[in-house]
């Protein structure tokens, strides 16, 4: 795990289109998911991470000669809700890196940082038919709140997973 820096745009950009595909075949429409993955550019990830704001963090993995194989960004909530005043925007490992213990890491390094900025609990969204939700919860995620997004015309259901205890996930294994 390592903080993203600007050359990193273009391998953040293809795990985060890749991973749209993989991960949202079957829950969105294939135009949707080519349409929303299409925006996940290179110069898209450029802007980002120029602008990330004080308090905010993008966290890659990487893994010998596969290069980056997934990321994380994360900061201050766009929205606190329930006493939670931080936020998971996007976490997406490739799938051929899933389940290896990757996501857990990333999950974990946007703890760290969220306690290093005095910050004691997060949350983010997930779609309520991703299987990532099982994920989310495993590492002790506790499901807090629903809403209905539009992505086009298709509407879907968002699920937020929060944390209040962030010791299970800044504390080294030993």
């Amino acid at each position: 795990m390592r903080p993203a820096a600007l050359a990193d745009a273009a391998a953040i950009a293809a795990v985060h289109q890749a991973s749209w595909r993989t991960t949202y075949a079957g829950i969105l429409p294939l135009a949707v998911i080519a349409r929303e993955a299409g925006r996940k550019s290179e110069k898209t990830w450029r802007r980002r991470l120029a602008a990330e704001r004080p308090g905010g963090a993008t966290w890659i993995a990487e893994r010998g000669a596969h290069g980056i194989v997934g990321f994380a960004s994360c900061g201050d909530a766009r929205a606190p809700m329930q006493g939670l005043d931080a936020e998971i925007y996007a976490l997406y490992v490739l799938q051929a890196h899933q389940q290896r213990g990757v996501g857990r890491e990333l999950v974990r390094a946007c703890a760290r940082h969220f306690v290093r900025q005095g910050l004691f609990g997060f949350y983010l969204w997930v779609l309520k038919a991703n299987r990532a939700r099982l994920f989310y919860e495993a590492l002790g995620g506790e499901e807090i709140a629903e809403k209905t997004e539009q992505l086009g015309k298709h509407d879907f259901a968002e699920v937020a997973y929060g944390w209040r205890d962030l010791t299970l996930l800044v504390v080294d294994d030993a």
